[in-house]
């Protein structure tokens, strides 16, 4: 900072008026112009070189929903994971999942520790294959507020609500206090033998808001 404002002050100083350091500001406009295509480059540089890594693993001891959310959720607190991007297939037991960083064996046993939950292998592969096809945007198809925490209540509308998700590819966001996590997901996820895209917001709003993309 010290130093772009030592270049640049001169340079303020002969546009509004003074004449007297012209050949000196001459070269500062040189030089200014310099270190802004070196940090230009820089930059450039550093998004060109960041990688994204690619990983498959196998997970055993899935039995339901529930059970690849939980796998989906541990995956993605992982530093360096894009949790949006964990996907889980029930029935093989598979999760692939991107990163930013490498992530090792080791690390992605460490959240399984207590869960149940065992990693058979994990190895890094190739950038899936769209066959040139852009993934499927989904819409906003339900987006409901429910002013109460009474959870026991509307455990048909939760149960509904994983009925119509569970049908076809789908992406449901719920945002409400954290200790309700458990309570809101079982009777939206509890027994089906198909993984649904689920996120839960911890929020400190006094209300459970519900939304379904399909």
């Amino acid at each position: 900072m010290a130093l772009f404002l030592w270049l640049i002050l001169p340079i303020t100083a002969f546009r509004n008026g003074s004449r007297s350091h012209k050949p000196f500001n001459d070269w500062r406009v040189t030089m200014l112009r310099g270190l802004l295509i070196t940090l230009t480059l820089v930059v450039w540089s550093a998004n060109g070189w960041a990688k994204e890594f690619n990983y498959q693993a196998h997970v055993e001891g899935m039995v339901c929903a529930f059970c690849a959310y939980s796998v989906s959720k541990n995956i993605g607190s992982l530093p360096g994971v894009d949790a949006e991007s964990v996907s889980v297939d029930l029935k093989s037991g598979r999760v692939g999942f991107k990163s930013d960083r490498q992530v090792s064996k080791q690390s992605l046993e460490a959240v399984f520790t207590e869960s149940g939950f065992r990693l058979d292998k994990l190895s890094e592969i190739g950038l899936p294959s769209t066959h040139g096809q852009p993934p499927k945007k989904l819409s906003l198809i339900l987006d409901m507020r429910l002013d109460s925490l009474d959870t026991d209540r509307f455990e048909a509308v939760f149960e509904a609500v994983g009925n119509i998700a569970a049908g076809s590819p789908s992406r449901l966001v719920i945002e409400a206090p954290g200790s309700l996590e458990g309570n809101l997901l079982k009777p939206v996820l509890m027994g089906r033998q198909q993984a649904m895209k689920v996120r839960f917001r911890p929020s400190d709003t006094e209300s459970i808001h519900l939304q379904l993309y399909m």
